[in-house]
């Protein structure tokens, strides 16, 4: 589990803010209790700022997570930390997360040019014991030199001293993939899958159990969607 304390002292962090001239929101929205901002700061740094009632004692706390998967990979394959701190205002705790920007081109669709740059990322991040939980593509960044980038680590899950993630949380990432990344796109899956398994150095047994977890999820989902009213591939 990530550590629940600050990690850098709140008092670089704050005052990395408050001297900052240039600030740009990029997004914002209410996510259940918690208020959720996104500003580009002086060009060179992602803040996020969450807002939540004081009088809440139970809520989520996505930037724990993030901040410790970014700290994890150091820059490769994802932006660095730079920390996060808490403050009060106006009756509302206030966490800070401020990481580095990254400029590039947002995908909007993948192509198949993409695919051996986007194996080599979702590899690189399972070694490392990461697991998204969110592999839509707009969470996917081109930088310039080809490479691609995964942005927003809130809703990934961590798993223990470094150790390469299981068989079936990479086939629940890989099925959300499949649906939000691809757009159920049946050739771009069938080309990245051989890809992915080549760089992970799969074991016939790990491919198996993969393809096994990645429909089950798949599977799950569709039938889930059904029952709710919706189209099973929405």
């Amino acid at each position: 589990m990530p550590s629940a304390s600050p990690s850098l002292p709140p008092v670089e962090l704050a005052a990395l803010l408050r001297d900052a001239p240039h600030w740009e929101l990029l997004r914002q929205r209410q996510a259940k209790e918690t208020r959720r901002s996104v500003y580009r700061v002086n060009l060179k740094y992602l803040v996020k700022k969450f807002e939540i009632p004081c009088a809440l004692r139970r809520y989520r706390r996505p930037w724990l997570t993030e901040d410790a998967c970014l700290r994890r990979l150091d820059g490769n394959g994802a932006p660095r930390s730079f920390g996060w701190y808490e403050t009060r205002e106006n009756h509302r705790r206030v966490v800070w997360l401020v990481k580095e920007y990254i400029d590039g081109i947002p995908i909007v669709a993948f192509t198949p040019a993409d695919l051996s740059a986007l194996a080599h990322l979702l590899v690189h991040l399972h070694t490392r014991g990461v697991i998204t939980d969110d592999a839509s593509r707009d969470n996917f960044l081109r930088i310039p030199d080809g490479r691609l980038i995964f942005l927003d680590f809130g809703r990934a899950h961590l798993c223990s001293n470094n150790c390469r993630c299981s068989a079936e949380p990479i086939g629940w990432e890989l099925a959300k993939l499949r649906r939000e990344g691809f757009g159920w796109d049946a050739p771009l899956w069938n080309a990245f899958l051989p890809l992915y398994f080549a760089r992970l150095d799969a074991s016939s047994l790990q491919r198996a159990r993969i393809r096994s977890a990645c429909s089950a999820a798949t599977l799950l989902r569709m039938a889930r969607k059904t029952l709710q009213g919706y189209p099973s591939r929405s």
